[in-house]
């Protein structure tokens, strides 16, 4: 290890690369670019979007503070950088302020390269129509995610306007995908402690989840305004990201269920977090649902044209985004939100009719759960745990739900699409295959505030309810298969 220290003062004689670069970092040198690798700076560039009043893109997240910097031009303090050993022809150098107690660390290789880069070298790479993947672990991964992120961007591109050029930009360019095989992975990264992130400064996502809609739908926002600000008012930057993604693990309709039952039930309603200040100080798992359902509506009222304009209005950088009250934001009038409110309590995916009387014609000893067709709902009848799948539905012998395994600790097995756990006042539905909830219902949740109904079958007890047969793709209409509960 090769230790160099130095003070205020800007020298650039017989420095090596990672010398020059924090001396162009630390004194805002143009020609830091100079000190980045080539194909560093492409994939920053690659997709046309640029943050106004940023000078280097490339940077974001890798900056350092401006009490380390002014302190260093000021000459309060001195830095140190520890070269080490090249691993390969990657270098670790530690940027260090010994009297500030701060360090940071950084990647080279012919220049600054970003940890995304440097970490995932060595990781299972695969492509799609609109991503570039590295996949940490494989055997958590599999052909269906990529089918539904391909599915996920065509339907923002169709709900935004996408023009053929930017589609065909972002099919020849793509976005990244970084799945890590937990949330480890994602803190070595991106530096927080998060399931997952978009990556602004180089338009990909780095995630543990297997499809984490929610982070690329904030890339692919930005995509469509190409030149905005790096900052947008939370309301609608997650409230946007819910409403057409939901949130890690969770399909949209789970979060913004949560979030009717808080609008209808006051305990916090959409008016009362438009500003910044207001949505910081509430916790998201109250914040992210409200917004969310709020955004659908204004996605569903204003269309994606008129909705992009208002998203425009509400970003800039941070001390505008911050100042802004919520009597300068022009939106629908009240009304024509609770008439929104109405229509989504009424596209019900999921009822319970205890008067119902269809059963199977017979229950399957051992396996905890089956159903009925009736009419466009699935009629389930289920122990506690259950699983199930169409028969035609293509398998991943390889695939390991990361999910189920969490659950019942077993990962030895080729896993089934659709997982039930029922109990007298909850569902919860998964998608294993991507490792989704789709649905919730809690009683104590939700302002129908009914308990599953329960009938005496054929081997036992079962809890019975109805789920609307779209939901579920029409999964069961050319067969299935049934798994009991894993237990």
């Amino acid at each position: 290890m090769i230790i160099f220290l130095f003070v205020a003062q800007s020298v650039t004689f017989s420095q090596t690369i990672p010398q020059k670069f924090f001396d162009a970092l630390i004194f805002d040198k143009p020609e830091i670019t100079d000190y980045v690798n080539k194909d560093e700076l492409a994939k920053s560039e690659r997709l046309g979007v640029a943050y106004t009043g940023l000078k280097n893109k490339f940077m974001l997240g890798y900056e350092l503070p401006d009490e380390i910097k002014d302190g260093v031009k000021n000459g309060k303090y001195k830095y140190e950088v520890k070269d080490e050993p090249p691993a390969d022809t990657y270098m670790q150098v530690i940027f260090s302020v010994p009297d500030a107690n701060f360090s940071k660390v950084y990647y080279f290789n012919d220049g600054f390269v970003t940890n995304s880069t440097y970490y995932t070298q060595n990781w299972e790479k695969k492509e799609s129509k609109y991503f570039i993947f590295s996949i940490e672990e494989l055997k958590y991964f599999n052909d269906y995610c990529i089918k539904r992120l391909d599915d996920f961007v065509e339907m923002i591109a169709d709900t935004l306007g996408f023009t053929i050029s930017e589609k065909r930009i972002l099919e020849k360019e793509k976005l990244g995908y970084i799945f890590c095989a937990d949330e480890k992975g994602v803190e070595k990264i991106t530096g927080f402690n998060a399931k997952g992130l978009a990556m602004l400064g180089t338009d990909e996502v780095v995630t543990s989840y297997q499809t984490h809609f929610h982070e690329v739908a904030h890339l692919l926002i930005n995509y469509k305004l190409k030149k905005l600000g790096l900052y947008t008012l939370p309301f609608f930057m997650e409230g946007f990201a819910v409403a057409v993604g939901g949130r890690g693990g969770m399909a949209p309709r789970v979060v913004t269920d949560l979030g009717y039952y808080l609008q209808k039930t006051g305990e916090l309603t959409y008016d009362s977090i438009f500003t910044f200040d207001q949505f910081r100080s509430m916790d998201g798992s109250m914040t992210y649902p409200v917004s969310g359902l709020y955004n659908s509506f204004l996605l569903s009222e204003l269309g994606g044209e008129k909705y992009l304009e208002l998203y425009k209005k509400v970003n800039g950088d941070l001390e505008c985004v911050k100042n802004m009250k919520s009597n300068t934001i022009t939106i629908p009038n009240k009304e024509l939100f609770e008439k929104f409110l109405n229509r989504y309590i009424n596209d019900s995916l999921l009822y319970v009719d205890p008067m119902n009387k269809i059963e199977p014609k017979s229950y399957t000893r051992g396996i905890f759960g089956d159903f009925v067709s009736f009419g466009n709902y699935y009629k389930f009848f289920i122990v506690d745990k259950f699983s199930i799948g169409p028969s035609e539905n293509k398998h991943y012998p390889d695939y390991k739900s990361k999910l189920l395994n969490t659950v019942t600790g077993d990962i030895n097995y080729d896993p089934l699409k659709y997982y039930f756990t029922v109990d007298s006042s909850s569902i919860k539905i998964y998608n294993l295959l991507n490792d989704e909830m789709i649905y919730s219902y809690n009683k104590n949740l939700s302002v129908f505030n009914f308990n599953i109904p329960v009938i005496k079958g054929d081997g036992g007890s079962y809890f019975t309810f109805f789920v609307i047969k779209d939901y579920l793709n029409n999964d069961f209409d050319k067969g299935y298969t049934i798994k009991g509960s894993y237990r």
